[in-house]
């Protein structure tokens, strides 16, 4: 077993010098004050948002940023979101909305929503924003001034995510234990390497030339995981991009329940490993059983020491992500078994080919 002892370790070790690594260069929004105001179109895709739009939407119109459209996609929504759109449309002339259809064969249903927004959109950013998300005062100055400090063509950010239900508490809590161990986030600014990139779909804000000029939801028109596939696009054309963590500006719910968070994290669990099936049964094994290749093939007293180290990274990953610290650290073995569920669906899935969410059928182009 000792030969299963020490790709653990080193597994590990290599994971906790990522998590330092991002702690230490603060993956957060630059403070420093906006040099211009450029015009910001947001634009915000839409399908059953009843519960979430109003809450957005009243936190835009809250912004101290004023010049600013707000467009909103009503994507065959069966409940009210489209009575929701009208009446903030009726009280707010910068807030228009587009009445979608059926999405053409060979799109995704999202990607073709974005799409449609952008032909509409006439500001010099494009703010894409999930129309689960919630926005404090000052985001977008916020955003603004990082992208004009660092010259970006794209910035994403990961929301700090709202967990209420015990069934979110041990599963959320999972993707950024993912990406900011596997991934120094600095890299993606300073590296041109396609494969070092990770991006956010619930808040991407892109240079509106380099955006019409490429119309980047279409390149990826068919992708199940648009956001990454985006990044990377970007950086083999060469330009800058940066993903960062929201200390409260940007928050989301993102699911309510257990098997919500399990269906809708399966859609992008093999994206988060480049498309690769290999890589992701390496991390899954090692990180699953790998106290117990440890104990057994060391001793328990290195084995003790491994656990505490793990156990460190999840608490660090959780502060960075504003996540309560002792709740992450005493159901980090729950997350752990939810982690190991999510990815035997993934590959269960896979497997078939498809996935369904928010009552469409998704299937698996390469992902």
């Amino acid at each position: 077993m000792i030969w299963l002892a020490f790709p653990a370790m080193v597994l590990l070790a290599v994971r906790l010098t990522i998590v330092l690594v991002n702690l230490l260069t603060r993956p957060w929004l630059t403070r420093k004050p906006l040099k211009d105001t450029p015009p910001v179109s947001v634009l915000i895709p839409a399908r059953n948002e009843e519960k979430n739009l109003s809450v957005l939407l009243s936190g835009l119109l809250e912004q101290d940023y004023r010049d600013m459209e707000i467009i909103v996609y009503n994507d065959e929504s069966t409940d009210r979101t489209l009575e929701i759109i009208k009446a903030f449309s009726k009280n707010d002339s910068r807030i228009q909305w587009i009445d979608g259809g059926p999405v053409p064969e060979g799109w995704n249903g999202k990607n073709y929503a974005c799409d449609q927004l952008a032909g509409r959109a006439s500001g010099k950013y494009f703010l894409f924003l999930d129309g689960d998300v919630r926005v404090e005062s000052g985001l977008i100055e916020k955003s603004l001034a990082h992208s004009e400090q660092y010259d970006l063509s794209l910035l994403s950010i990961f929301p700090r995510q709202l967990m209420i239900t015990t069934g979110e508490q041990i599963t959320v809590p999972v993707m950024n234990w993912i990406l900011l161990s596997l991934l120094p986030l600095s890299l993606i600014r300073l590296s041109h390497r396609s494969s070092l990139a990770a991006a956010n779909g619930q808040f991407m804000l892109f240079r509106a030339r380099e955006y019409r000029h490429h119309r980047f939801h279409r390149m990826v028109r068919e992708m199940n995981v648009e956001d990454i596939q985006i990044m990377r696009k970007m950086k083999r054309m060469g330009y800058r991009g940066h993903t960062v963590l929201s200390r409260g500006e940007v928050t989301c719910r993102m699911y309510h329940n257990f098997s919500e968070a399990i269906r809708g994290f399966t859609r992008s669990m093999f994206a988060f490993f480049g498309g690769s099936a290999l890589l992701l049964i390496f991390f899954t094994v090692f990180t699953t059983f790998g106290f117990i290749f440890v104990w057994i093939g060391l001793s328990w007293k290195v084995a003790l020491l491994y656990l505490g180290a793990g156990l460190l990274l999840r608490i660090i990953a959780a502060g960075m992500s504003y996540q309560p610290l002792l709740r992450v650290a005493f159901l980090a073995p729950i997350q752990q078994i939810s982690f190991l569920v999510m990815v035997l669906e993934s590959f269960r899935l896979r497997s078939r080919g498809r996935n369904t969410w928010k009552g469409r059928t998704i299937k698996y182009k390469g992902q």
